[in-house]
């Protein structure tokens, strides 16, 4: 999933892999409905500010959110017992 981020009015193009977007979106208990791209977009905007140094600093630090957010062996049962067939 490619997304771009609007941080402090400046954007950042980061991609996320399908199992990853999912964990997060499980994490932050996304309805249905919900467009999970562009729920995901907005959180990982409003959560990577305020803007540092360079991109390159800014990606990691998006990444190293990431893994605090999903980093939970809860979640990572509770995703792949949903996507087992009943």
């Amino acid at each position: 999933m490619n997304l771009t981020l609007m941080i402090d009015g400046r954007t950042l193009d980061i991609e996320l892999d399908d199992v990853v977007a999912r964990l997060l979106a499980a994490r932050l208990n996304l309805p249905a409905s919900t467009p999970v791209p562009d729920a995901i977009r907005d959180y990982l905007s409003e959560v990577g500010a305020p803007w540092m140094l360079d991109e390159n600093h800014m990606r990691r630090r998006i990444l190293r959110r990431l893994i605090l957010d999903i980093a939970d062996p809860a979640l990572i049962v509770r995703y792949l017992m949903a996507e087992t067939p009943q």
